[in-house]
């Protein structure tokens, strides 16, 4: 399938709902309250956080996919991203990493750490190919269902 250009934007406080309609959709994404975005959002200091949009058959404007992330001194760490299936495999996700990784060099980060499923092949194969590589991993990380973690991490360049 041939790539999808999207918009990438910051978050604003209307696209909440979408986000977690999209990370809702997902079952190995952990699923945190809209206090929880809401918060994250207006700690702007630490956290940021990236919508993709695409333009729709109507010529209206869909979010179609998130990334949040804090950075904290030299780390960034990499919280939640997502794409609406539909959309998946579009070349979306690539944009959304790009633009973590991008805000990520540019708060000076020196590198990015994130967790992932210890099942979940297909994101692990996605962050590979941006650099990362497993550096430790936690145990009964995720609930619903309980599962380990690998910690990966990368350096920013």
């Amino acid at each position: 399938m041939k790539a999808l250009q999207a918009r990438i934007r910051k978050v604003h406080k209307a696209d909440i709902n979408r986000v977690v309609d999209i990370e809702r959709s997902w079952h190995h994404l952990s699923h945190w309250s809209i206090d929880s975005y809401y918060r994250l959002i207006s700690e702007d200091s630490f956290t940021s956080s990236f919508v993709a949009e695409i333009e729709s058959g109507d010529s209206s404007v869909l979010i179609v996919g998130f990334v949040i992330f804090h950075v904290a001194a030299d780390v960034s760490e990499i919280y939640n991203i997502a794409v609406e299936s539909s959309y998946a495999r579009l070349g979306i996700g690539k944009q959304l990493m790009t633009a973590a990784m991008d805000e990520s060099r540019r708060r000076e980060a020196a590198k990015v750490v994130l967790e992932v499923r210890k099942s979940n092949a297909s994101a692990m194969n996605f962050y590979v190919k941006f650099g990362f590589k497993i550096v430790g991993e936690r145990k009964n990380y995720y609930s619903n269902p309980i599962e380990d973690a690998f910690v990966m991490e990368r350096e920013t360049d």
